[in-house]
């Protein structure tokens, strides 16, 4: 049977197809690219031009990537130790800042400035102002109640 499928004509030219393809050539994935060699000729005066950063995102993309890694031991620690006043205190700081990036890359992706300024902040600011909010209440659940990990205790246990 495999040496039937082989010797079939439409396998081979299939075959001699994909190993045939040329490389993509630059596609304009991003706005930094240059419109210089754009098949379309329009102005481009009325477009905001920005000096080029190699480093522009990279600082966000390692505080989001820190975040998310943190978090495992934080909460395993919570799990494996039980309650204390640091694992409140960094639950309190790092699951704000991990939930505030995640859902700035939402509004990001779906409410792109570019579409709809007034809509984009808007959404900006009601999620900064809900982080701060989150932060806020973290710190005041933590001093003057029984505090998150204690929570999550009886909760998981309840």
């Amino acid at each position: 049977m495999a040496l039937r499928l082989v010797s079939a004509s439409a396998f081979r030219s299939t075959t001699r197809l994909m190993f045939r393809q040329q490389p993509m050539g630059l596609v304009k994935i991003h706005s930094s690219v240059t419109h210089s060699n754009s098949a379309v000729a329009h102005s481009d005066s009325a477009i905001a031009k920005h000096k080029p950063d190699r480093l522009h995102g990279s600082y966000h993309w390692d505080l989001e990537r820190a975040a998310s890694i943190a978090l495992v031991p934080i909460v395993a620690s919570q799990l494996t130790l039980g309650a204390s006043p640091v694992t409140d205190v960094l639950l309190g700081v790092v699951l704000p800042v991990h939930l505030h990036i995640g859902w700035d890359a939402c509004i990001t992706d779906y409410f792109n400035p570019r579409k709809g300024v007034f809509l984009n902040k808007l959404m900006t600011g009601t999620l900064w102002l809900s982080t701060t909010g989150v932060v806020i209440a973290c710190y005041q659940f933590n001093t003057n109640d029984i505090g998150l990990t204690e929570f999550i205790s009886k909760a998981w246990g309840a």
